[in-house]
């Protein structure tokens, strides 16, 4: 699969002039990074590819943990396309790269809904890229 971003998220990060696309791997993540990445679920053959903001949660301060059965599990929340213009601004502007202030307990409860908070295993994810605004 080509490693260029979602048509969704060039559009969503259009407005902000400079961009770096860099591939990564999980254990380079951090709450608060803006990432893509080719999926593929369980009992499906084609991949998607969903884009979001890492978060950490009660269970783990970095976004990463182990699951109960040892599959090694990431916090997404999507920056979903009914995410209105001011509300990405808002969460690029105020949770972007801020480690603290990512987190799903602040997220949730401030504006985001949780029909867009997402656990992905990271044994599924290919093509992993991390996306750096440069402000």
């Amino acid at each position: 699969m080509a490693k260029t971003l979602n048509p969704q998220l060039v559009k969503t990060l259009n407005r902000y002039e400079s961009k770096v696309l860099r591939e990564t791997s999980t254990l380079g993540l951090r709450p608060g990074d803006i990432i893509q990445f080719s999926y593929i679920s369980a009992g499906s053959n084609s991949p998607s590819t969903p884009y979001g903001i890492v978060v950490s949660s009660q269970r783990t301060s970095t976004g990463l943990f182990l699951s109960t059965k040892g599959n090694s599990l990431i916090n997404v929340i999507l920056i979903a396309d009914t995410l209105s213009e001011a509300m990405t601004d808002l969460m690029i502007n105020n949770i972007y790269k801020n480690r603290t202030a990512c987190s799903y307990k602040n997220l949730i409860g401030a504006f985001l809904g949780k029909e867009n908070f997402r656990t992905y295993n990271s044994g599924r994810m290919t093509d992993l890229l991390s996306v750096e605004i440069i402000k």
